[in-house]
């Protein structure tokens, strides 16, 4: 995290990053369900690498894995890369979640790397990619719309 602000600068999501990053936050709910736990992560504004662990219940015949848990990776580093980077006030949502399946994406573990494509004040483009054993198994295009808190 070199160049970031002192931890007490750092935004409530990053703060958060940074527990996730170091296994010290609790896993929520919807994460432990999903099994989308992380195993490891680094991070930097507009930037993660997450390591992932499939286990062999999420698939839809010996040795493939369900593609809707494939494309929940996508999304989760999507939104990690917006918690980097998005003040306390603002909030976003997935809006177009765009999968490409280049292979098939095996029980075990996975490791997605995701980037800032663009960002303006109303929306952001993350690109996803889903690596197993040095092999692109996945890559995807996710758009998150980007709006001020309601007050």
């Amino acid at each position: 995290m070199d160049g970031f602000p002192p931890s007490d600068a750092l935004t409530m999501r990053q703060k958060m990053l940074v527990e996730i990053a170091a296994g010290a936050t609790p896993v929520p709910e919807y994460v432990e369900r999903l099994s989308l736990h992380v195993v490891a992560m680094e991070w930097s504004s507009g930037f993660v690498a997450i390591d992932f662990h499939i286990p062999s219940g999420f698939c839809v015949e010996p040795g493939v894995v369900f593609g809707g848990h494939v494309a929940g990776i996508h999304d989760q580093a999507a939104g990690f890369v917006m918690f980097g980077l998005l003040e306390d006030d603002m909030v976003f949502a997935t809006t177009r979640l765009n999968v490409a399946y280049l292979t098939a994406t095996r029980p075990g573990d996975v490791r997605a790397e995701a980037e800032l494509a663009s960002m303006d004040e109303r929306s952001a483009d993350v690109r996803v990619r889903l690596t197993q054993a040095g092999e692109v198994t996945s890559e995807s295009l996710v758009t998150e719309a980007i709006r001020k808190v309601r007050k």
